[in-house]
């Protein structure tokens, strides 16, 4: 039953028989036999068939739901097995925000790979919320988010601060003032995240406290487009510091300071079920990421 329900992850995700067929290693019409022979096992149609495409219908996008689950547990359980006293061999489970995933984990997961080259890693990137959600259901075994939200079941480790910066072009306006004040920031363009995302929801939390009326230019999920549309004078946003400090250091970018607004940062926290079993492989790479934070290597901006 596991194989043919590999077929069918297959075939959803590859697009085309042809194509699935190829990654199975099968011929094309074994393939079909496996799918027919999965819908007389389930006694239930799994595709609308429009010509030669195959679409799932709403029984087959459940069995496709359910069948990406057991492939994914299935694998989490071989490595566990195989890796239980082994940290040098096996599969990293690791969710991630965006920040993190763009401005720590590459250096991180490179140098660990050089010295652990049998550990793979596989990195799942999502908001914060996401990262949590993936691990209470078991879908990665730990994660490392910027912002927290404390859960019974989930513990949570600081890693390092990550100040947030406002940011515009060097030749903004706004650069020009030796004192700025909230005021100064009305009616100015920004270049800003979707609401949904908690970066946004701390600027909005301060624009509230301080009356400032944000005048949305641009919105973008995307760290790297933001710094991109500020650097070319399209507005002002608030960015962390990992994810500009390069751009400061080069002059595309400038910081400036705004008057009785707080410096704001975040915390960049390492996250794992309480309960949670952990490989030997996941449960060094935590450690290692621990022992980073206490001597402060771990920290981007340094």
């Amino acid at each position: 039953m596991h194989d043919l329900l590999e077929t069918l992850v297959t075939v959803v995700d590859a697009g085309t028989l042809l194509e699935a067929a190829k990654q199975r290693h099968l011929t094309q019409p074994t393939v079909t036999r496996q799918l027919q022979q999965l819908e007389r096992n389930y006694q239930i149609e799994l595709f609308h068939r429009v010509g030669k495409r195959l679409l799932l219908n709403r029984a087959g996008e459940h069995v496709y739901q359910f069948a990406k689950r057991l492939i994914v547990l299935e694998q989490k359980l071989q490595d566990e097995l195989g890796a239980l006293g082994d940290p040098a061999v096996g599969t990293v489970h690791l969710g991630a925000g965006i920040t993190p995933s763009l401005y720590l984990l590459p250096q991180v997961l490179s140098s660990y790979q050089k010295e652990y080259p049998r550990v793979q890693f596989q990195v799942r990137s999502g908001s914060s919320a996401e990262t949590q959600e993936a691990l209470l259901n078991g879908e990665i075994d730990i994660g490392i988010v910027t912002t927290f939200n404390h859960d019974d079941s989930l513990a949570g480790t600081p890693l390092y601060s990550d100040d947030l910066l406002w940011v515009v072009s060097p030749d903004h306006p706004l650069t020009t003032k030796s004192n700025l004040h909230p005021q100064d920031l009305q009616n100015v363009p920004f270049v800003l995240m979707p609401k949904s995302s908690g970066l946004r929801k701390i600027v909005d939390v301060i624009a509230r406290d301080h009356q400032i009326e944000l005048q949305t230019a641009t919105e973008t999920d995307s760290l790297e487009s933001i710094s991109r549309l500020v650097q070319v004078g399209l507005g002002v946003s608030v960015l962390p510091r990992s994810a500009v400090q390069s751009e400061l250091n080069a002059g595309r970018l400038a910081a400036i300071r705004i008057e009785s607004i707080r410096p704001a940062s975040r915390t960049i926290t390492l996250v794992r079920r309480k309960d949670g079993f952990l490989p030997a492989c996941t449960n060094q790479f935590a450690n290692l990421l621990l022992e980073l934070a206490v001597s402060g290597d771990l920290n981007p901006n340094k």
